[in-house]
């Protein structure tokens, strides 16, 4: 709905354009990377503060504004001045090319507000980004006195050119075939993954993992509880949208169970949605739902076998 994208992109294009405008005949446009990163950074920290608020409910922008005043402090205090002043304005003209200012759009399509949910989007960000430049300026700066403007700012709420570590963990539920047998299970796994943002919106993840299922194995004679381990190295990709990320898998894996630990190796193809918060002291805490597909290669010990997994993660990402 908001469509972050295509801020970015304009503030892209914008930067372009000036570039190339100041730039002598015959030379290439002044290198300006580091405060458009900055740029970048900090509209997409005050744009995933604006979309989790929403989630919330918007009622009163005065205090839904302070709701997210704290946060946006912490952002907007970090990023140099001159990085302030352009994302200021690039919102303005998100705002002006989405029809605004948001009143007369919303007077002009007869009052439907989905009409012009985009447009209240952009002009939320910049309510809230004028909001916090007007408290972090002057006599009465409420910027903390430890918190310094810095050239190398990529933004608080992502992972954008910083290496993180991932602490996730969680429950499942289990189908396990082999042999012409379906196998019923829960269990569940922990994992511990070093990831490297490579901008806004992907991140790469690598690292291990271990968790055990047991499931219920019933005959006509008895019931059992066989137990079964993963070891794994997930390779994973990332795509990152403001309070949402996508996730996809793979990963080899080590098989083995309590009747027979014995190793069989496997490959496994995964998926995962998550929503996340904003940071705290450098943690982003974050919550999901993933599936994966594994495939136990058959050996002398053991059969052939596919395994189906879904189940809720919650995940850790410290930004140390």
């Amino acid at each position: 709905m908001k469509a972050p994208g295509l801020v970015l992109a304009a503030l892209l294009a914008a930067t372009a354009a000036r570039d190339a405008a100041a730039a002598p005949p015959g030379e290439a446009p002044p290198g300006e990377a580091p405060r458009d990163l900055a740029v970048i950074g900090l509209l997409v920290d005050l744009e995933k503060m604006v979309e989790m608020q929403q989630s919330l409910g918007w009622t009163i922008d005065r205090y839904e504004l302070d709701e997210m005043m704290s946060p946006a402090l912490m952002s907007v205090c970090s990023a140099p001045p001159a990085a302030r002043v352009a994302a200021l304005d690039v919102l303005d003209a998100r705002i002006r090319d989405l029809g605004g200012p948001v009143e007369e759009a919303f007077r002009r399509r007869g009052g439907d507000l989905g009409a012009v949910a985009d447009l209240l989007f952009a002009t939320r960000v910049r309510a809230l980004l004028s909001e916090a430049m007007r408290r972090a300026h002057g006599p009465d700066a409420e910027c903390p006195f430890w918190l310094r403007p810095s050239p190398a700012f990529r933004g608080r709420e992502t992972d954008a050119y910083r290496t993180t570590l991932n602490l996730e963990g969680g429950g499942l539920v289990v189908l396990e075939s082999a042999d012409g047998r379906a196998l019923l299970g829960a269990g569940g796994s922990a994992r511990l993954l070093l990831g490297r943002g490579l901008n806004e919106r992907w991140t790469f993840l690598a690292g291990g993992e271990f968790g055990g299922t047991a499931q219920l194995d019933q005959t006509e004679t008895k019931t059992r509880f066989p137990i079964s381990f993963v070891a794994a190295l997930p390779l994973v990709l990332r795509h990152n949208d403001l309070t949402w990320h996508y996730e996809a898998e793979i990963a080899s894996l080590a098989y083995f169970t309590q009747d027979d630990p014995r190793v069989s190796p496997g490959l496994r193809l995964g998926a995962l949605v998550g929503v996340s918060a904003l940071r705290v002291r450098n943690i982003m805490p974050w919550a999901g739902i993933g599936i994966a597909l594994e495939h136990v290669l058959e050996t002398h010990r053991r059969p052939a076998q596919w395994n189906l997994k879904t189940g809720a993660r919650l995940g850790f990402d410290w930004d140390f």
